[in-house]
């Protein structure tokens, strides 16, 4: 999981630094910035944030009129080296794309392109636009739309070319968000619309599933992919990935949690004093599980903003990390039954060390609630869980169990159908909860082969 930006305009790669800032929540290992100028790419990739990446006085080049950027969240290659981008690529045109999701075949892809030890999917996928760009005479949206022959997997992809040109692009099941926007003057173009309500843009549009969208700084074109497919969005999105201000298949994704807390208090329900959300992720199903339980809902747990998003950091990291990351309101928790909502329970590192921590500061109680269904099985879509041995769920069957080893009273879980029935569309990928996925011919086992190799 990723984040991507385009902008086309003036001062584009300040935009891009905005819009990057914007999306920090969706990888935090790497930055990076490609910019067009005098007719020739260039490419910054930095490990770590955007505002420790990139100054912004440094990007005030008004002579600058496209770019594109990338936060990275690792899901193949190796964390916190390579992998970052944009990627540049292609010599008529040159072009820098950047990518996210997961091409599940892209070993295969590598045989095939000759490209020796690819390090990342994101490689593969570019040399392969590269050479479907020059198949097609160096038409880079007749590349993008012929993409769904050759890849299996999830893509939201941004082009930017030499000509110039920025393409923008969803795969067919739509499993990740992207969104536009574009005037007379600019486009732009990011993963979710929250980024492009935070540079002042009220006005967008989602770009479609097998939708590929064109500008070249006079006019804009929209086309299809050649090959179509049933949408089939992830709803991890809703769950947990995506911010709450942002919409996605014409959702707010707040509203979609709210939702989900609403059908774990009447699914779950528990005598108890207080609803406590564990931030930020959890607080809106937090809220509808107050409002729909009528238990006071309290900020109990202060998040220390500097360690970041656990759940996207390498292993190792992630565990010495997790119990630095919240502190705890004493008097929230003292001597109170307590109900910590959370959106999902994936490894369970994380919320073994809150539950040990308010029962360090006197909670009388402490029932976990999860908003989602357990999750059973990996993801091969584009989030980091591509193994069962590492999912707490699909070790232990048994909540009881779970609970034990949370050291909670007690954990109760979402059923899918409500989960499903929160968000309101229909049909989503739920693989890690059901273990069903949307690829013909292909079950849990080939493709946790697949990702072992």
């Amino acid at each position: 999981m990723c984040g991507i930006s385009a902008f086309f305009g003036f001062r584009a790669p300040l935009y891009i630094y905005r819009l990057l800032i914007e999306l920090q929540h969706r990888g935090q290992e790497s930055a990076g910035i490609s910019v067009l100028r005098n007719g020739k790419l260039f490419t910054a990739v930095k490990k770590g944030y955007v505002i420790e990446a990139f100054n912004p006085s440094d990007l005030a080049l008004a002579d600058v009129y496209a770019a594109i950027g990338h936060v990275r969240y690792s899901t193949t290659g190796g964390y916190m080296d390579a992998g970052g981008q944009p990627i540049e690529v292609g010599l008529k045109p040159r072009m820098a794309v950047a990518f996210n999701g997961n091409i599940i075949n892209y070993r295969e892809l590598s045989r095939r392109l000759r490209i020796e030890k690819p390090m990342t999917d994101t490689e593969v996928l570019a040399q392969l636009i590269s050479v479907l760009t020059a198949e097609n005479g160096g038409d880079v949206v007749e590349a993008v739309r012929e993409l769904p022959y050759y890849v299996v997997g999830s893509y939201s992809i941004a082009i930017l070319t030499s000509e110039p040109r920025i393409v923008v692009a969803r795969d067919p099941k739509g499993f990740k968000p992207l969104s536009y926007s574009c005037s007379d003057r600019w486009f732009v173009a990011a993963s979710e619309t929250a980024a492009l309500d935070g540079v002042g843009v009220d006005l967008w549009h989602e770009v479609q599933p097998g939708e590929v969208v064109s500008f070249d700084g006079y006019s804009l074109e929209k086309t299809e992919a050649h090959l179509t497919d049933t949408p089939t969005p992830c709803v991890f999105e809703y769950v947990y990935f995506s911010r709450p201000d942002s919409y996605f298949n014409g959702v707010q994704v707040h509203v979609a949690r709210v939702r989900m807390g609403e059908a774990l208090a009447a699914n779950a329900p528990v005598a108890a004093d207080v609803v406590i959300p564990v931030p930020d992720s959890g607080r809106s199903s937090a809220l509808g599980f107050s409002r729909a339980s009528g238990v006071p809902m309290d900020e109990g747990l202060m998040r220390n903003r500097y360690v970041g998003r656990s759940f996207i950091m390498p292993p190792g990291l992630r565990e010495a990390l997790s119990s630095m990351k919240y502190g705890v309101v004493r008097d929230v928790v003292r001597g109170r039954r307590v109900v910590l909502v959370d959106d999902s329970l994936i490894r369970g590192t994380t919320m073994r060390s809150i539950v040990l921590l308010l029962r360090r500061y006197g909670a009388g109680e402490v029932h976990v609630r999860i908003a989602s269904p357990p999750v059973r099985y990996p993801c091969f879509m584009g989030i980091d869980f591509p193994t069962r041995r590492e999912l707490i769920a699909s070790r232990l069957k048994d909540p009881v169990r779970i609970a034990e080893v949370l050291h909670a009273d007690s954990l109760a879980y979402n059923t899918l159908e409500a989960m499903v029935d929160s968000v309101g569309i229909r049909p989503l990928c739920t693989a890690c909860f059901s273990g069903t996925y949307p690829f013909k011919n292909l079950n849990i086992d080939q493709l946790e082969s697949i990702f072992s190799r």
